[in-house]
């Protein structure tokens, strides 16, 4: 068989189990294990990236034995391949999602939440009745959320959050948490001088600190202890037992409030406020009802620019 670029790239029509073929082989770099993981014969992988090398007309792997090695060709065909297989799998989500009737369904994701969020969804059912909204919230997960799952997700502007793309959408003050036998649990609100000496606890993002661990720092904040904990829980029960104390954003302030042995305490330092936004699924995966709702909140919100 010879290799050469034979055909003209418009009249290529690419199989999508074939793509599936190609990168699992690409990342596994091993004929066998690629037909135990897709269930398939050996051969039928072989000849599944035939396929693709002769519809191309090019070679995208060295081969020595079962072991598949990519070249240069293969690496820039495993990058396209990626994105292809990404908008494929997300198209099929949305279509089957059309087909058993959940065209309605608007899927919100809050990693912060703005109280005026349920006012701009009982304003938008007015106009769509059969809307059903569908809310995770996820403020103290340490994952990040998939946008291909949700139609709009809610954020803090942080470091571990630079993939979204999205826009400005509120401020959300922090408050100071301590345990009410405190002395500083006596005062309405604290200035960042009180807070020296104190042992604190903070959320952890993968290896990213919360935003306020890094306005204490910058503020020359002298803390006696760090505890480092990655969901609500811990960080709630350290306070709440006195070891240490923190830091809530006002969206997450109502669990804390609950808890008899927490006071909550104004900040006079107008550092302590993390910016929100709100970014959502690329315009073509939307539905149309959920595209109504992202023109609706943006309007609502007065977000458009």
């Amino acid at each position: 068989m010879r290799f050469g670029i034979s055909r003209c790239y418009n009249d290529t029509i690419m199989n999508i189990q074939n793509l599936r073929t190609f990168v699992i082989a690409a990342k596994l770099e091993n004929v066998t294990k690629t037909a135990e993981l897709m269930h398939i014969s050996q051969s039928a992988i072989s000849k599944n990236i035939l396929a693709l090398e002769e519809e191309f007309g090019i070679r995208f792997f060295d081969r020595f034995g079962k072991k598949l090695v990519l070249n240069d060709a293969g690496r820039r065909f495993l990058q396209s391949c990626e994105r292809i297989l990404e908008e494929t799998d997300a198209v099929t989500k949305d279509l089957r999602h059309m087909s058993e009737g959940g065209d309605n369904i608007i899927r919100i994701c809050a990693m912060s939440m703005e109280p005026r969020l349920f006012s701009c969804m009982s304003m938008f059912r007015l106009a769509y009745s059969n809307v059903e909204f569908r809310i995770d919230t996820l403020s103290d997960s340490s994952e990040l959320p998939d946008i291909n799952k949700y139609d709009l997700i809610i954020y803090p502007d942080e470091l571990i959050f630079l993939k979204f793309k999205g826009y400005d959408f509120y401020t959300e003050k922090y408050y100071f948490a301590v345990k009410t036998d405190c002395s500083l649990a006596e005062r309405v609100s604290v200035p960042v001088r009180m807070m020296d000496g104190l042992p604190f606890v903070f959320l952890r993002y993968r290896t990213e600190y919360e935003y306020p661990f890094h306005v204490c720092l910058a503020q020359n904040v002298r803390m006696a202890h760090v505890h480092c904990v990655d969901s609500r829980d811990p960080h709630l029960r350290l306070i709440a037992n006195g070891i240490a104390a923190g830091f809530v954003p006002e969206g997450s302030a109502e669990i804390y409030r609950n808890d008899k042995r927490i006071r909550l305490l104004h900040l006079t330092d107008d550092h302590f406020c993390r910016p929100i936004k709100v970014c959502f699924k690329r315009e073509k995966h939307l539905s149309a009802i959920a595209g109504a709702f992202k023109k609706h909140f943006l309007c609502y919100f007065n977000l458009l620019t």
